[in-house]
């Protein structure tokens, strides 16, 4: 549907914006252009849509040349929908929206029944109806970028061009546009800028990641929204999840915050099925050097220590842990200042990492979410009552119940507090 073919794009016809931009894009497709301010997003677009004319290269669309295409042609095959929306003139919205028509009237003639109706729904599917007789003026900078997606809309076009098309939308507005531009797929091929990186994961097919003028990654929005990436172009730390129900990414920004007290101690973290991922985040902020497992490599828990880069000891997933996992296990624990056990299910596969600290009672053993000493709450125990067994040992030699992230942090500092040597008197 749209080529763009080594392109190089300059405003000055010196400093390049762009620079060898290549990319298809195939029919009825929904494509997501990121990237960090002044990466060339906006120039894309407008050189997609004619405004810019690039100094090498070419873009064609349906295999014809952008330069070779009549004006009104052009009218009819792009619509576009720009960052700013101020209109100079007291037009009304019904006015507004029917300049989508103007590709389609004749310069003598006037709008048909057939042209007000297509505008008449345009409106219906972007909320704007309710304008239609008031001036684009009057109405607030929201429901005037809902006017100008209407117009577009009402153009018809076979590729619709969207520079941040919700920037100026509350978050319902936004979902709201959105699935309508979804919606299109398949009959309208959609570019968008975006500056909301989880928007972009969820509503489009493919993401370009641009940077300095070039491409630094296309593909699916989990082959672009890497940690990786993430860190190098955009200079943000995050975790990268996948929605249950979309199975698209999300992105979790952390949030870097100086510790009152950074920490020092080896701590080895005993989890699964998700409880210790929030834990490995915060501990890790603070300053501790974590290890993790045995974990299954299929567990949420592991893909969280794999993101941070924290050292986990695996194994194949719905397995037992073997004897080298075991070895490598009591190996590390022999080499931390406490041990951290979490609320995690508990079941054949996963009870030797129980089993194992009762070589360990010398060591502080905290067990996290699972309530103060004078009310313990019951783990998930799926061995028949043996890991429950096994933790009332634990706790009758001295591991401690911590109810909260707060409470541990609290513990973790005063063990470090003795354990540091005091200075000269």
């Amino acid at each position: 549907m749209i080529d763009v073919d080594s392109i190089d794009v300059s405003y000055d016809g010196t400093k390049k914006i762009l620079e060898q931009l290549s990319f298809s894009v195939e029919r009825g497709a929904f494509i997501g252009i990121i990237g960090p301010n002044g990466s060339g997003k906006t120039t894309l677009l407008k050189t997609i849509s004619r405004i810019l004319s690039p100094m090498g290269g070419v873009v064609r669309i349906e295999g014809k040349e952008l330069a070779a295409i009549t004006s009104r042609e052009l009218a009819r095959t792009i619509g576009v929908v720009p960052q700013e929306t101020a209109i100079n003139f007291d037009f009304s919205v019904m006015d507004v929206v029917l300049m989508g028509r103007h590709p389609y009237i004749d310069r003598l003639s006037s709008e048909s029944k057939e042209d007000i109706n297509i505008a008449r729904r345009a409106m219906a599917m972007t909320g704007t109806e309710q304008f239609r007789d008031r001036s684009v003026n009057e109405i607030s900078g929201g429901e005037r970028q809902r006017v100008i997606i209407a117009r577009a809309l009402a153009q018809e076009p076979k590729v619709l061009l969207l520079d941040e098309p919700t920037s100026h939308l509350d978050i319902n507005h936004q979902i709201e546009i959105l699935n309508i531009f979804r919606n299109l797929e398949g009959n309208v091929t959609i570019i968008g800028v975006f500056h909301d990186l989880n928007l972009a994961a969820h509503y489009c097919d493919t993401l370009i990641l641009l940077d300095e003028g070039m491409i630094q990654a296309i593909g699916s929005p989990s082959e672009v929204l890497t940690r990786e990436h993430l860190k190098r172009i955009f200079n943000i730390n995050a975790l990268i999840r996948t929605s249950p129900l979309t199975r698209k990414p999300y992105i979790i920004p952390i949030i870097e915050e100086e510790a009152t007290l950074r920490g020092t101690l080896r701590i080895h973290l005993i989890c699964g099925g998700g409880t210790g991922s929030d834990l490995m985040y915060e501990l890790r902020q603070k300053g501790y050097a974590l290890s993790t497992g045995v974990l299954g490599i299929n567990d949420s828990d592991y893909e969280t220590a794999k993101e941070l880069g924290i050292p986990c000891i695996r194994e194949p997933p719905f397995g037992a842990i073997g004897p080298g996992s075991l070895q490598e296990l009591e190996a590390v624990l022999r080499g931390v200042e406490a041990i951290i056990v979490t609320d995690m299910p508990v079941g054949k596969g996963n009870l030797d990492n129980i089993r194992i600290l009762e070589r360990f009672r010398d060591t502080p053993i905290f067990l996290f979410g699972r309530g103060e000493a004078e009310e313990i709450k019951p783990i998930r125990d799926f061995t028949g009552g043996e890991a429950e067994r096994l933790l009332a040992i634990l706790r009758e030699h001295g591991a401690k119940p911590v109810a909260s992230r707060r409470d541990l942090l609290s513990k973790l500092q005063d063990l470090e507090r003795h354990a540091r040597p005091s200075g000269p008197a």
